[in-house]
């Protein structure tokens, strides 16, 4: 996998957990199921490519978001989340 392909999915996982943290804020179950659905679809593509590191990042945003739920903190999940996927985003735009 490609720096820029691995960068595109990690990124694109990203911007499905901050879906399903923003579905979840609005409690809107049905668009927080679709987004997480999607966000391990996005993950499977990462193990796929055998991005161990990555995949095992991804695992952990997806608990990261349980955790935010359960804990009632998810604008602050939201925040930090922004700053992790920032720069993967930044490096997209560019390509």
């Amino acid at each position: 996998m490609t720096h820029n392909k691995a960068a595109f999915y990690f990124a694109n996982l990203g911007a499905d957990v901050l879906r399903c943290a923003l579905a979840a804020e609005s409690k809107n179950a049905k668009e927080y199921h679709s987004s997480l659905d999607r966000a391990y679809s996005t993950l499977r593509h990462i193990e796929k490519e055998n991005r161990h590191a990555a995949y095992e990042e991804g695992i952990l945003l997806l608990r990261g978001l349980e955790y935010a739920r359960a804990s009632r903190t998810l604008p602050a999940f939201r925040e930090e989340l922004n700053a992790i996927i920032e720069p993967f985003a930044a490096r997209l735009s560019f390509v």
